[in-house]
Protein backbone atom coordinates (compact mmCIF):
# COMPACT_ATOMS: atom_id res chain seq x y z
CA UNK A 1 0.00 0.00 0.00
CA UNK A 2 1.51 3.56 -0.83
CA UNK A 3 2.41 5.96 1.66
CA UNK A 4 2.62 3.34 4.24
CA UNK A 5 5.00 4.20 7.79
CA UNK A 6 7.68 1.78 8.29
CA UNK A 7 5.80 0.98 11.61
CA UNK A 8 2.35 0.36 9.42
CA UNK A 9 4.54 -1.98 7.64
CA UNK A 10 5.76 -3.64 10.35
CA UNK A 11 2.98 -4.40 12.10
CA UNK A 12 1.51 -5.52 8.99
CA UNK A 13 3.90 -8.23 8.53
CA UNK A 14 3.62 -9.26 11.97
CA UNK A 15 -0.32 -9.20 11.46
CA UNK A 16 0.24 -11.81 8.08
CA UNK A 17 2.48 -14.03 10.48
CA UNK A 18 0.70 -17.13 10.45
CA UNK A 19 1.72 -20.79 11.97
CA UNK A 20 0.29 -22.90 9.07
CA UNK A 21 2.75 -20.71 6.28
CA UNK A 22 6.23 -21.50 8.47
CA UNK A 23 8.75 -23.14 7.27
CA UNK A 24 9.48 -26.31 9.42
CA UNK A 25 12.66 -25.04 10.69
CA UNK A 26 11.19 -21.86 11.66
CA UNK A 27 8.56 -23.37 13.82
CA UNK A 28 11.32 -26.01 15.04
CA UNK A 29 13.56 -23.07 16.14
CA UNK A 30 10.75 -20.89 18.28
CA UNK A 31 9.71 -24.01 19.96
CA UNK A 32 13.59 -24.24 21.40
CA UNK A 33 13.87 -20.68 21.80
CA UNK A 34 10.86 -20.70 24.03
CA UNK A 35 12.56 -23.60 25.98
CA UNK A 36 15.88 -22.10 26.67
CA UNK A 37 14.34 -18.92 27.29
CA UNK A 38 11.86 -20.65 29.82
CA UNK A 39 15.01 -22.35 31.22
CA UNK A 40 16.42 -18.79 31.95
CA UNK A 41 13.87 -17.09 33.49
CA UNK A 42 13.08 -20.07 35.86
CA UNK A 43 17.00 -20.66 36.55
CA UNK A 44 17.20 -16.98 37.40
CA UNK A 45 14.41 -17.09 39.82
CA UNK A 46 17.24 -18.31 42.04
CA UNK A 47 20.08 -16.16 40.96
CA UNK A 48 20.25 -12.85 43.15
CA UNK A 49 19.20 -10.36 40.70
CA UNK A 50 16.28 -12.51 39.89
CA UNK A 51 15.71 -13.03 43.80
CA UNK A 52 15.69 -9.25 44.30
CA UNK A 53 13.88 -8.70 41.13
CA UNK A 54 11.19 -11.11 41.97
CA UNK A 55 10.92 -9.04 45.73
CA UNK A 56 10.58 -5.69 44.17
CA UNK A 57 7.95 -7.34 41.86
CA UNK A 58 5.55 -8.61 44.84
CA UNK A 59 6.56 -5.65 47.40
CA UNK A 60 5.42 -3.07 44.51
CA UNK A 61 2.29 -5.07 43.52
CA UNK A 62 0.63 -4.88 46.91
CA UNK A 63 -3.20 -5.19 46.12
CA UNK A 64 -2.88 -5.94 42.56
CA UNK A 65 -1.39 -9.43 42.11
CA UNK A 66 -2.98 -10.83 39.36
CA UNK A 67 0.57 -12.60 37.33
CA UNK A 68 2.68 -15.40 38.45
CA UNK A 69 6.15 -15.02 39.17
CA UNK A 70 6.89 -18.72 37.12
CA UNK A 71 9.55 -20.70 39.20
CA UNK A 72 7.57 -19.86 41.93
CA UNK A 73 4.65 -19.87 43.92
CA UNK A 74 4.72 -16.42 44.30
CA UNK A 75 2.37 -13.87 42.34
CA UNK A 76 2.74 -9.89 41.33
CA UNK A 77 1.49 -7.42 39.00
CA UNK A 78 0.70 -7.62 35.22
CA UNK A 79 3.73 -5.36 34.53
CA UNK A 80 5.85 -5.94 37.50
CA UNK A 81 5.78 -9.71 36.47
CA UNK A 82 6.75 -9.06 33.47
CA UNK A 83 9.82 -7.17 34.60
CA UNK A 84 11.02 -9.28 37.27
CA UNK A 85 10.79 -12.62 34.76
CA UNK A 86 12.39 -10.78 32.27
CA UNK A 87 15.48 -9.43 34.57
CA UNK A 88 15.69 -13.31 36.04
CA UNK A 89 16.05 -14.38 32.56
CA UNK A 90 19.09 -12.33 31.90
CA UNK A 91 20.61 -12.15 34.68
CA UNK A 92 22.48 -15.56 33.98
CA UNK A 93 23.93 -14.52 30.96
CA UNK A 94 22.40 -17.79 29.02
CA UNK A 95 19.46 -16.28 27.16
CA UNK A 96 19.83 -16.09 23.54
CA UNK A 97 20.83 -13.16 21.27
CA UNK A 98 21.24 -11.85 17.82
CA UNK A 99 24.79 -11.16 17.06
CA UNK A 100 23.91 -8.63 13.75
CA UNK A 101 21.42 -6.47 15.60
CA UNK A 102 23.60 -7.21 19.56
CA UNK A 103 20.07 -7.97 20.84
CA UNK A 104 19.15 -10.71 23.83
CA UNK A 105 15.68 -11.64 22.47
CA UNK A 106 13.62 -14.25 23.88
CA UNK A 107 14.26 -13.38 27.33
CA UNK A 108 12.30 -10.22 26.62
CA UNK A 109 9.40 -12.15 24.71
CA UNK A 110 8.98 -14.95 26.42
CA UNK A 111 8.13 -13.51 30.20
CA UNK A 112 5.30 -11.20 28.11
CA UNK A 113 3.95 -13.90 26.46
CA UNK A 114 3.61 -15.91 29.53
CA UNK A 115 1.46 -12.84 31.15
CA UNK A 116 -0.18 -12.34 28.09
CA UNK A 117 -1.35 -16.19 28.10
CA UNK A 118 -1.79 -16.66 31.75
CA UNK A 119 -4.21 -13.22 31.80
CA UNK A 120 -5.73 -13.41 28.41
CA UNK A 121 -5.30 -17.45 27.26
CA UNK A 122 -5.06 -18.29 24.02
CA UNK A 123 -3.93 -21.79 22.00
CA UNK A 124 0.05 -23.02 21.61
CA UNK A 125 -0.09 -21.74 17.84
CA UNK A 126 -1.04 -17.99 19.05
CA UNK A 127 1.61 -18.48 21.30
CA UNK A 128 4.47 -19.21 18.60
CA UNK A 129 2.79 -16.81 16.05
CA UNK A 130 3.31 -14.71 18.85
CA UNK A 131 7.17 -15.31 19.74
CA UNK A 132 8.28 -15.18 16.63
CA UNK A 133 6.24 -12.10 15.54
CA UNK A 134 8.67 -10.63 19.02
CA UNK A 135 11.82 -12.38 17.61
CA UNK A 136 11.45 -10.82 14.23
CA UNK A 137 10.93 -6.80 15.24
CA UNK A 138 13.28 -6.97 17.37
CA UNK A 139 15.97 -8.11 15.35
CA UNK A 140 15.24 -5.76 12.53
CA UNK A 141 14.68 -2.94 14.54
CA UNK A 142 18.46 -3.18 15.45
CA UNK A 143 19.39 -4.51 12.38
CA UNK A 144 17.95 -1.22 11.19
CA UNK A 145 20.17 1.16 13.21
CA UNK A 146 23.37 -0.99 13.11
CA UNK A 147 22.91 -2.19 17.57
CA UNK A 148 26.19 -3.30 18.14
CA UNK A 149 27.95 0.25 17.53
CA UNK A 150 25.50 1.46 20.04
CA UNK A 151 28.10 -0.38 22.80
CA UNK A 152 30.66 2.48 21.76
CA UNK A 153 28.25 4.84 23.02
CA UNK A 154 27.07 3.54 25.61
CA UNK A 155 24.02 2.14 24.98
CA UNK A 156 22.45 -1.12 25.18
CA UNK A 157 20.97 -2.43 22.16
CA UNK A 158 18.92 -5.13 23.88
CA UNK A 159 17.02 -2.59 26.46
CA UNK A 160 16.97 -0.24 23.42
CA UNK A 161 15.16 -2.46 20.62
CA UNK A 162 13.53 -5.07 23.60
CA UNK A 163 10.07 -2.68 24.05
CA UNK A 164 9.33 -2.68 20.36
CA UNK A 165 9.42 -6.53 19.89
CA UNK A 166 7.34 -6.97 22.80
CA UNK A 167 5.06 -4.49 21.82
CA UNK A 168 5.02 -6.72 18.54
CA UNK A 169 4.62 -10.13 19.99
CA UNK A 170 1.61 -8.74 22.30
CA UNK A 171 -0.16 -7.62 19.61
CA UNK A 172 0.30 -10.03 17.26
CA UNK A 173 -1.17 -12.34 20.68
CA UNK A 174 -3.43 -10.35 20.97
CA UNK A 175 -4.98 -10.40 17.26
CA UNK A 176 -4.70 -6.63 16.41
CA UNK A 177 -5.71 -5.25 13.77
CA UNK A 178 -2.79 -3.04 11.88
CA UNK A 179 -3.85 0.53 13.45
CA UNK A 180 -3.80 -0.66 16.92
CA UNK A 181 -0.67 -2.66 16.28
CA UNK A 182 0.78 0.51 14.54
CA UNK A 183 0.24 2.60 17.74
CA UNK A 184 1.55 0.41 19.70
CA UNK A 185 4.62 0.17 18.07
CA UNK A 186 4.77 3.97 17.99
CA UNK A 187 4.62 4.17 21.97
CA UNK A 188 7.18 1.63 22.81
CA UNK A 189 9.48 4.07 20.43
CA UNK A 190 8.99 6.91 23.20
CA UNK A 191 9.83 3.97 25.96
CA UNK A 192 13.35 2.71 24.78
CA UNK A 193 16.74 3.53 26.10
CA UNK A 194 18.93 1.70 28.62
CA UNK A 195 23.19 2.10 29.41
CA UNK A 196 25.68 -0.02 29.62
CA UNK A 197 26.89 1.70 32.82
CA UNK A 198 27.48 -0.50 35.93
CA UNK A 199 28.83 -3.68 34.24
CA UNK A 200 32.45 -2.94 35.36
CA UNK A 201 31.18 -2.36 38.85
CA UNK A 202 28.78 -5.06 39.08
CA UNK A 203 25.62 -3.21 39.50
CA UNK A 204 22.83 -5.97 39.38
CA UNK A 205 20.10 -2.91 39.03
CA UNK A 206 21.48 -3.22 35.11
CA UNK A 207 19.46 -6.40 34.92
CA UNK A 208 16.75 -4.76 36.00
CA UNK A 209 16.99 -2.41 33.68
CA UNK A 210 16.38 -4.82 31.03
CA UNK A 211 13.29 -6.24 32.10
CA UNK A 212 11.91 -2.85 32.62
CA UNK A 213 12.06 -2.74 28.50
CA UNK A 214 10.09 -6.53 28.87
CA UNK A 215 7.84 -4.02 30.80
CA UNK A 216 7.62 -0.85 28.85
CA UNK A 217 6.71 -3.13 25.73
CA UNK A 218 3.22 -4.38 27.26
CA UNK A 219 3.14 -0.68 28.94
CA UNK A 220 2.73 0.36 25.20
CA UNK A 221 -0.32 -2.53 24.44
CA UNK A 222 -2.34 -1.33 27.71
CA UNK A 223 -1.79 2.97 26.42
CA UNK A 224 -3.12 1.65 23.58
CA UNK A 225 -6.13 -0.21 25.03
CA UNK A 226 -6.94 2.72 26.80
CA UNK A 227 -6.79 5.85 23.90
CA UNK A 228 -3.43 7.26 24.38
CA UNK A 229 -1.70 7.70 21.00
CA UNK A 230 1.76 7.25 19.46
CA UNK A 231 3.75 8.42 16.76
CA UNK A 232 3.02 6.71 13.22
CA UNK A 233 6.31 7.66 11.94
CA UNK A 234 8.45 6.49 14.99
CA UNK A 235 11.09 5.20 12.91
CA UNK A 236 11.75 7.46 9.62
CA UNK A 237 10.71 10.82 11.24
CA UNK A 238 14.12 12.59 11.33
CA UNK A 239 14.03 13.14 15.28
CA UNK A 240 12.24 9.52 15.30
CA UNK A 241 14.24 6.58 16.66
CA UNK A 242 15.92 5.58 13.76
CA UNK A 243 18.16 8.95 12.96
CA UNK A 244 18.55 9.17 16.38
CA UNK A 245 20.51 6.31 16.78
CA UNK A 246 22.23 5.63 13.83
CA UNK A 247 23.50 8.39 10.58
CA UNK A 248 22.45 6.17 8.42
CA UNK A 249 19.92 3.86 9.07
CA UNK A 250 19.14 0.67 6.82
CA UNK A 251 15.19 0.81 6.48
CA UNK A 252 15.76 -2.05 4.00
CA UNK A 253 15.28 -4.38 7.20
CA UNK A 254 11.93 -2.95 8.14
CA UNK A 255 10.47 -3.10 4.41
CA UNK A 256 12.08 -6.60 3.12
CA UNK A 257 10.15 -9.21 4.85
CA UNK A 258 11.48 -12.18 2.86
CA UNK A 259 13.72 -13.85 5.57
CA UNK A 260 13.57 -14.98 8.84
CA UNK A 261 16.30 -13.77 10.76
CA UNK A 262 14.57 -16.26 14.03
CA UNK A 263 17.23 -18.58 12.24
CA UNK A 264 20.29 -16.47 13.43
CA UNK A 265 19.44 -15.99 17.30
CA UNK A 266 22.44 -17.83 18.63
CA UNK A 267 22.13 -19.87 21.87
CA UNK A 268 24.38 -18.99 24.54
CA UNK A 269 26.02 -22.86 26.30
CA UNK A 270 27.81 -20.61 28.19
CA UNK A 271 26.84 -18.21 31.12
CA UNK A 272 28.75 -15.37 30.45
CA UNK A 273 29.01 -12.37 27.95
CA UNK A 274 28.75 -13.26 24.27
CA UNK A 275 31.48 -11.41 23.58
CA UNK A 276 33.37 -14.15 25.11
CA UNK A 277 32.10 -17.28 24.58
CA UNK A 278 33.93 -17.47 21.46
CA UNK A 279 37.40 -17.20 23.94
CA UNK A 280 35.93 -19.85 26.30
CA UNK A 281 34.97 -22.02 23.30
CA UNK A 282 38.84 -22.03 21.87
CA UNK A 283 40.30 -21.95 25.61
CA UNK A 284 38.12 -25.44 26.59
CA UNK A 285 39.22 -27.38 22.79
CA UNK A 286 42.90 -26.16 23.90
CA UNK A 287 42.73 -27.37 27.32
CA UNK A 288 41.47 -30.52 25.71
CA UNK A 289 43.12 -30.96 23.40
CA UNK A 290 46.64 -30.30 24.66
CA UNK A 291 46.02 -31.43 28.64
CA UNK A 292 46.73 -28.55 30.00
CA UNK A 293 46.00 -27.87 33.64
CA UNK A 294 46.18 -24.79 35.36
CA UNK A 295 49.35 -24.87 36.54
CA UNK A 296 51.22 -24.89 33.64
CA UNK A 297 49.77 -21.83 31.87
CA UNK A 298 52.10 -18.60 31.86
CA UNK A 299 49.73 -16.73 30.07
CA UNK A 300 46.47 -16.51 28.35
CA UNK A 301 46.08 -14.23 25.73
CA UNK A 302 42.61 -13.21 24.44
CA UNK A 303 42.19 -11.52 21.49
CA UNK A 304 38.28 -10.71 20.04
CA UNK A 305 37.34 -7.68 17.61
CA UNK A 306 38.07 -4.56 18.02
CA UNK A 307 34.15 -3.47 19.04
CA UNK A 308 34.03 -5.81 22.01
CA UNK A 309 37.46 -5.32 23.51
CA UNK A 310 36.64 -2.59 25.77
CA UNK A 311 33.78 -4.21 27.30
CA UNK A 312 35.48 -7.35 28.52
CA UNK A 313 39.19 -5.97 29.43
CA UNK A 314 38.41 -6.00 33.09
CA UNK A 315 41.97 -6.78 34.95
CA UNK A 316 40.39 -5.16 37.95
CA UNK A 317 36.99 -6.79 38.40
CA UNK A 318 35.93 -7.02 42.02
CA UNK A 319 34.49 -10.04 43.10
CA UNK A 320 31.20 -9.83 42.22
CA UNK A 321 28.75 -11.98 40.12
CA UNK A 322 27.46 -9.45 37.85
CA UNK A 323 30.67 -7.93 37.30
CA UNK A 324 32.74 -11.08 36.33
CA UNK A 325 30.19 -12.06 34.02
CA UNK A 326 31.55 -9.90 31.43
CA UNK A 327 35.06 -9.98 32.46
CA UNK A 328 37.83 -11.58 29.98
CA UNK A 329 40.59 -12.14 33.03
CA UNK A 330 38.25 -14.31 35.25
CA UNK A 331 35.78 -15.65 32.93
CA UNK A 332 39.79 -17.13 30.68
CA UNK A 333 40.98 -18.28 34.40
CA UNK A 334 38.05 -19.73 35.94
CA UNK A 335 37.40 -21.55 33.06
CA UNK A 336 41.20 -22.48 32.86
CA UNK A 337 40.96 -23.39 36.26
CA UNK A 338 38.15 -25.21 36.42
CA UNK A 339 38.05 -27.08 32.72
CA UNK A 340 34.28 -25.60 32.55
CA UNK A 341 32.21 -22.84 32.89
CA UNK A 342 28.87 -22.87 34.64
CA UNK A 343 26.68 -20.99 37.03
CA UNK A 344 28.72 -22.29 40.09
CA UNK A 345 31.82 -20.77 38.33
CA UNK A 346 30.22 -17.13 39.25
CA UNK A 347 29.88 -18.75 43.11
CA UNK A 348 31.63 -16.90 46.05
CA UNK A 349 34.00 -20.66 46.16
CA UNK A 350 35.77 -19.09 42.82
CA UNK A 351 34.64 -15.61 42.94
CA UNK A 352 36.67 -14.85 46.29
CA UNK A 353 39.67 -17.96 44.82
CA UNK A 354 43.25 -17.26 45.41
CA UNK A 355 44.04 -19.10 42.41
CA UNK A 356 41.30 -17.84 39.75
CA UNK A 357 42.74 -14.16 40.94
CA UNK A 358 46.48 -15.29 40.67
CA UNK A 359 45.12 -16.77 36.99
CA UNK A 360 43.30 -13.55 35.83
CA UNK A 361 46.91 -11.85 36.46
CA UNK A 362 48.49 -13.84 33.61
CA UNK A 363 45.26 -12.98 31.30
CA UNK A 364 45.38 -9.97 28.31
CA UNK A 365 42.45 -9.28 26.55
CA UNK A 366 43.34 -7.48 23.14
CA UNK A 367 41.30 -6.00 19.95
CA UNK A 368 42.25 -7.80 16.87
CA UNK A 369 41.80 -5.64 13.57
CA UNK A 370 41.72 -9.55 11.46
CA UNK A 371 38.89 -10.80 13.63
CA UNK A 372 36.71 -7.28 12.78
CA UNK A 373 36.19 -8.46 9.42
CA UNK A 374 33.59 -11.07 10.82
CA UNK A 375 32.24 -8.99 13.36
CA UNK A 376 29.00 -8.33 14.12
CA UNK A 377 27.85 -11.23 12.27
CA UNK A 378 29.98 -13.31 14.30
CA UNK A 379 31.69 -12.33 17.42
CA UNK A 380 35.03 -14.02 17.35
CA UNK A 381 37.83 -15.14 19.45
CA UNK A 382 41.16 -16.07 19.14
CA UNK A 383 43.09 -17.61 22.54
CA UNK A 384 46.83 -18.50 22.60
CA UNK A 385 48.04 -20.34 25.43
CA UNK A 386 51.89 -19.84 26.45
CA UNK A 387 52.87 -22.90 28.52
CA UNK A 388 56.20 -22.68 31.28
CA UNK A 389 57.69 -24.96 29.55
CA UNK A 390 57.31 -22.63 26.47
CA UNK A 391 55.28 -24.15 24.12
CA UNK A 392 52.32 -22.07 22.40
CA UNK A 393 48.76 -23.23 20.77
CA UNK A 394 46.56 -21.37 19.32
CA UNK A 395 42.88 -21.59 18.53
CA UNK A 396 40.36 -19.46 17.11
CA UNK A 397 36.38 -19.79 16.74
CA UNK A 398 34.88 -17.22 14.18
CA UNK A 399 31.63 -18.71 14.22
CA UNK A 400 30.93 -19.48 18.46
CA UNK A 401 29.14 -22.36 19.51
CA UNK A 402 25.35 -21.65 19.36
CA UNK A 403 25.20 -19.76 15.81
CA UNK A 404 23.92 -21.60 13.17
CA UNK A 405 26.91 -22.68 11.60
CA UNK A 406 27.90 -24.24 14.64
CA UNK A 407 25.16 -25.14 16.38
CA UNK A 408 23.95 -26.68 19.61
CA UNK A 409 21.43 -29.25 18.17
CA UNK A 410 18.05 -30.00 19.77
CA UNK A 411 19.53 -32.53 22.51
CA UNK A 412 22.04 -29.75 23.41
CA UNK A 413 19.16 -27.27 24.09
CA UNK A 414 17.38 -29.44 25.81
CA UNK A 415 19.84 -30.80 28.13
CA UNK A 416 20.92 -27.20 28.92
CA UNK A 417 17.10 -26.84 30.11
CA UNK A 418 16.69 -29.60 32.18
CA UNK A 419 20.43 -28.76 33.73
CA UNK A 420 19.10 -25.20 34.90
CA UNK A 421 15.14 -26.26 36.12
CA UNK A 422 15.99 -29.17 37.45
CA UNK A 423 16.50 -28.07 41.00
CA UNK A 424 13.96 -25.40 40.87
CA UNK A 425 10.97 -27.71 38.86
CA UNK A 426 11.80 -31.30 39.25
CA UNK A 427 12.82 -33.58 36.28
CA UNK A 428 9.25 -34.70 36.10
CA UNK A 429 8.21 -31.45 35.67
CA UNK A 430 10.54 -30.41 33.58
CA UNK A 431 10.22 -32.74 31.14
CA UNK A 432 6.60 -32.44 31.09
CA UNK A 433 7.66 -28.70 30.12
CA UNK A 434 9.94 -29.92 27.40
CA UNK A 435 6.70 -32.06 25.99
CA UNK A 436 4.88 -29.36 26.01
CA UNK A 437 6.73 -26.59 24.07
CA UNK A 438 7.26 -29.39 21.46
CA UNK A 439 3.58 -29.73 21.38
CA UNK A 440 2.63 -26.39 21.21
CA UNK A 441 1.03 -26.49 17.38
CA UNK A 442 -1.41 -28.83 18.99
CA UNK A 443 -2.18 -27.83 22.17
CA UNK A 444 -6.01 -25.63 22.28
CA UNK A 445 -4.82 -24.20 25.67
CA UNK A 446 -1.65 -22.97 27.59
CA UNK A 447 -2.75 -24.15 30.59
CA UNK A 448 -0.70 -26.97 30.83
CA UNK A 449 2.40 -25.44 30.19
CA UNK A 450 1.64 -22.46 33.04
CA UNK A 451 0.69 -24.91 35.02
CA UNK A 452 4.33 -27.01 34.66
CA UNK A 453 6.19 -23.71 35.34
CA UNK A 454 4.85 -22.68 38.69
CA UNK A 455 7.09 -24.16 41.09
CA UNK A 456 5.09 -25.25 44.70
Amino acid sequence: MPNQTLSEQLARHCIALRYEEFPHDVIDAAKLHILDSLGCILAGSRLEPGRLAYNLAVEASVGNADSTLFGTARRASYLDAVQAMATAAHCGELDDIHGGAATCIGAMIVPALLALAERHGASGRRFLEAAIAGYETTARIGLSIDAPKLFDHGWWPSTVCGAFGVAAAGAKFLDWPVDKSTNALGIASLHTGGMLTGGQEGATARHLAFGSAARNGLLALLATEQGLTGPKRALEDPRGFCFTLCAEPKFEFLQDFKQFHLLDVAFKPYPCARQLHAGVEALLKLTSEYSIGAEAIRAIALAVPTQNAGMIDRPATPTLRAATLGSGQYVMAVTALRGKIDLASFEDEFLQSVPVRQLMTKVTVSASTELDRHFPKYWAGRVTVTLADGQVHTQEIIAPKGEIENPMTPQNVEAKFLGLVGTVLGEEKARAVIDEVQALGERQSLAPLLVSLAAS
